[in-house]
């Protein structure tokens, strides 16, 4: 049988999923995870097996690390989780200055 790999859609949902919330303000939980979230699953649902475009995916990836910082996601686990996606999806070509994430104060 073979390996089940998700598609990048699904690879950041995976990571939505699996990334823990230390935020508990539910205003802005709403406004930067769920929304953000509700974006991502529409595009997901217009695109069915198609693959996103570039730009599509940048949208995608932005939209993640909005949410990853409403979350208050810790920046190793952040990067973590970006790399994971770009390895799993091959799509490093599409984010060339994407990693390592920009910290803040530096």
């Amino acid at each position: 049988m073979a390996e089940f790999v998700p598609t990048f859609l699904g690879s950041v949902m995976k990571a939505i999923a699996c990334t823990p919330n230390k935020n508990f303000d539910n205003a802005a939980y709403e406004r930067g995870v769920i929304e953000p979230a509700r974006r991502i699953r529409r595009l997901q649902e217009e695109l069915g097996d198609a693959r996103p475009s570039p730009e599509q995916m940048r949208e995608v990836m932005d939209l993640l690390l909005l949410i990853f910082e409403t979350k208050m996601v810790d920046m190793d686990e952040r990067e973590d989780r970006v790399k994971e996606i770009l390895d799993r999806n091959k799509v490093h070509d599409v984010f060339p200055d994407l990693l390592p994430l920009r910290r803040p104060g530096r």
